[in-house]
C-alpha cells in the first residue's frame, strides 16, 4: 500500500510541475493560442455543472476532462454528444471505454466541429496602380477541425487514480487565394500535431470528499503554413474538489445527494478562471443541475437535467440535457447519451 501512495504523489507531483513549467512567454501572452476550438467543453452533464467537472469519475465523459476519471469504470461505456454551439457551429463527440479487470480502464475518444457553409472571398487588386481593390468570390471554404485520443487510466489504490490521454490534434481551415497581376497563388492552410493530457484524483472516502487535477492540450509549438509565428494549444491546468453536502449534514443511508463541485483553472491563453456547479440527484437515477463559470468571454450561468434508466442487469443508459446562457448571444443547448453495458 505504501508503493501505491507514493506513485499517486508522484502523480499528483508531476501535475504541479507540469502547470508550474508552463514559460513566461506563454503566460503572457493571453489570446495566443491556436485551434481555440479545444476549449469548448463536451458533455451535457458537464455543461450544466458550468464545467466544473474534473472531480466526477462516474462518467465516461470526464475523459474530456481528466483521463484519470474514467479509472474506476466497470464494464463497457459509451457516450455520444451534440453541441449546437454559437454561429451555427456543431459539435460532435463520441467516447467507448472498457474495463481490463486488474490491467486498469482503456478508452477512446472523437471530437469532430461542424462549421456549416462558409463562403469564401479574395481581394483582388487593381491593375492599374492606384492601390483599389475588389473582393471576389472563390468558393466554399471547406474547414475541418476534430481530435482523436487514446486513454489510459487506472486505480492505484482505492484513493489514487491516474490517466492520461494521448490524441492528434487537427486544424483545417481550408485555402486561400492570393490573387495579384503577376498571377494566383493559393496556400493550403492545415497543421495537426499530437497533443497530451494527464491527470490524477484523490479520493479521501470522506462524506464523498474528492481533489482533482489536471492538465490539458501540452503540445509543441506548432506553425499553419507560411506563418512566422508559432502557437501552442490552449494548454490549461485545472484544480478541483467536490463534496456531497447531503453526506456532510446527513450521514445516514439517503436516496438524495447533492454534489458541491468547484474548479480554478489556469490558461495560458487567458486569465484564470473558476467553474462552480449543483448536482441534486435522486435514488441515482434522475438529475438536476446547475453551474456557473467566473471570468469566460461568453459564457456564465448554465442549467441541466438528467435521466438514468437500468434496462438490463447491470446495464444503463442515461439522458442528460444542458442550456447555457450566453452574454453576447442566443442560449446553446447540448444533448448527450450515456450506456452502460
Amino acid at each position: 500500500m505504501r508503493q501505491q501512495q507514493r506513485i499517486g504523489i508522484a502523480a499528483v507531483l508531476l501535475l504541479v510541475a507540469l502547470g508550474a513549467t508552463v514559460s513566461p512567454a506563454q503566460t503572457t501572452m493571453t489570446g495566443q493560442a491556436a485551434m481555440k476550438f479545444l476549449g469548448i467543453g463536451v458533455g451535457a452533464r458537464a455543461a450544466g455543472l458550468g464545467y466544473s467537472f474534473v472531480t466526477f469519475g462516474d462518467d465516461i465523459s470526464t475523459i474530456f476532462w481528466n483521463p484519470a476519471g474514467i479509472a474506476n469504470l466497470t464494464g463497457t461505456r459509451a457516450f455520444l454528444d451534440v453541441n449546437r454551439w454559437i454561429a451555427d457551429i456543431t459539435q460532435f463527440s463520441f467516447a467507448g471505454s472498457h474495463h481490463f479487470d486488474e490491467w486498469g480502464v482503456v478508452g477512446v475518444s472523437f471530437m469532430i466541429m461542424d462549421y456549416g457553409e462558409i463562403h469564401g472571398t479574395a481581394i483582388e487588386l487593381s491593375t492599374a496602380g492606384s492601390g483599389s481593390f475588389e473582393y471576389i468570390e472563390t468558393g466554399p471554404v471547406k474547414v475541418a477541425n476534430y481530435v482523436i485520443g487514446l486513454t489510459y487510466a487506472r486505480a492505484i489504490s482505492r484513493e489514487f487514480s491516474v490517466g492520461g490521454q494521448v490524441k492528434y490534434v487537427y486544424s483545417g481551415l481550408g485555402s486561400n487565394t492570393i490573387v495579384q497581376s503577376s498571377g494566383t497563388q493559393t496556400i493550403e492552410n492545415n497543421v495537426g500535431t499530437l497533443a497530451f493530457d494527464v491527470g490524477t484524483t484523490y479520493d479521501t472516502g470522506f462524506r464523498g470528499l474528492v481533489f482533482s487535477m489536471a492538465v490539458r492540450n501540452w503540445s509543441r509549438e506548432i506553425r499553419y503554413p507560411q506563418m512566422t509565428q508559432g502557437f501552442y494549444l490552449p494548454l490549461v491546468f485545472t484544480l478541483g474538489v467536490a463534496i456531497d453536502a447531503v453526506d456532510v449534514f446527513d450521514p445516514e443511508e439517503s436516496p438524495h445527494a447533492l454534489i458541491v463541485s468547484a474548479n480554478g483553472l489556469h490558461p495560458t491563453d487567458y486569465l484564470e478562471k473558476a467553474c462552480f456547479g449543483l448536482e441534486y440527484a435522486y435514488d441515482q437515477q434522475w438529475f438536476l443541475r446547475a453551474g456557473y463559470k467566473v471570468n469566460y468571454s461568453v459564457e456564465d450561468w448554465s442549467f441541466g437535467v438528467g435521466a438514468r434508466v437500468p434496462f438490463g442487469e447491470g446495464q444503463l443508459v442515461q439522458f442528460d440535457y444542458a442550456y447555457c446562457l450566453m452574454k453576447y448571444f442566443s442560449g446553446v443547448q447540448r444533448l448527450s447519451l450515456s450506456m452502460t453495458l
